[in-house]
């Protein structure tokens, strides 16, 4: 009901962002990417997505005091969508914040263009945010079993196959957010502090070695490319 402030339609999800709301949604079929043959490209579990990160936002709430958006609804409209609901953290990625100097008038560390020192600030401070108030009560949720729910989806730089549970004999598994990157954290542009931590679709019970989070682009990348790094960690999960 609340009036659309700007929608984005990617490869496979619509984004759409009230004054305070941000709804992700599954795609109709007019708005789906077509291969030349016409047939429609999906991607796997766009529902299931959705569903892992409702009920990840509901476990960081009960059992964390982590910064996340709140958790407003999870279902499927009338025509069928699956969609998620949270609240709209009212920022600005990591990413973005060198894209000028956000220090107040007249003590400005460049007048226009890039600033490299209010970027430094916003990744000492993600990075101090992450360590000291993330991994440490993350490390704490703990579980036998891979994945969230009966659901595995590891990081985006694993193949996206399907991934059956796999249980350990003890608690050893700790939750991760799969997908810890500058693109997902929300800062505030005027204090440079970390307001929140979003997209949990990815997030589940894994080992340790996946407790891994970026605060640059290029090492972020580089876990794509590292295909031996890749090979490793599928043994961790594979059953």
């Amino acid at each position: 009901s609340s009036t659309i402030i700007s929608s984005f339609v990617s490869n496979f999800v619509c984004y759409i962002e009230t004054a305070t709301t941000f709804i992700k949604r599954d795609l109709l079929d007019s708005e789906r990417q077509r291969r030349r043959d016409g047939s429609i490209i999906n991607r796997p579990w766009i529902e299931e997505r959705l569903r892992n990160e409702a009920r990840a936002l509901q476990l960081l709430k009960e059992y964390t005091t982590i910064l996340v958006p709140k958790l407003i609804g999870f279902g499927r409209y009338d025509n069928g969508l699956a969609y998620l609901e949270t609240e709209r953290l009212s920022g600005i990625d990591l990413e973005s914040t060198r894209d000028q100097c956000r220090t107040p008038e007249g003590v400005l560390h460049v007048r226009e263009g890039p600033c490299e020192e209010c970027d430094s600030i916003a990744k000492e401070n993600a990075a101090r945010f992450i360590n000291d108030k993330v991994l440490p009560q993350l490390a704490k949720l703990r579980s036998a079993t891979t994945g969230l729910d009966g659901f595995v989806l590891p990081p985006n730089w694993i193949l996206e196959l399907h991934w059956a549970p796999k249980k350990a004999n003890s608690a050893s598994y700790i939750f991760c957010h799969g997908d810890l990157a500058a693109h997902n954290i929300m800062m505030d542009p005027n204090t440079l502090d970390v307001i929140g931590i979003f997209d949990w679709e990815n997030a589940g019970y894994f080992p340790p070695e996946f407790q891994v989070w970026f605060v640059d682009r290029e090492s972020y990348w580089d876990y794509f490319r590292d295909t031996k790094r890749i090979k490793e960690f599928v043994a961790l999960i594979d059953v």
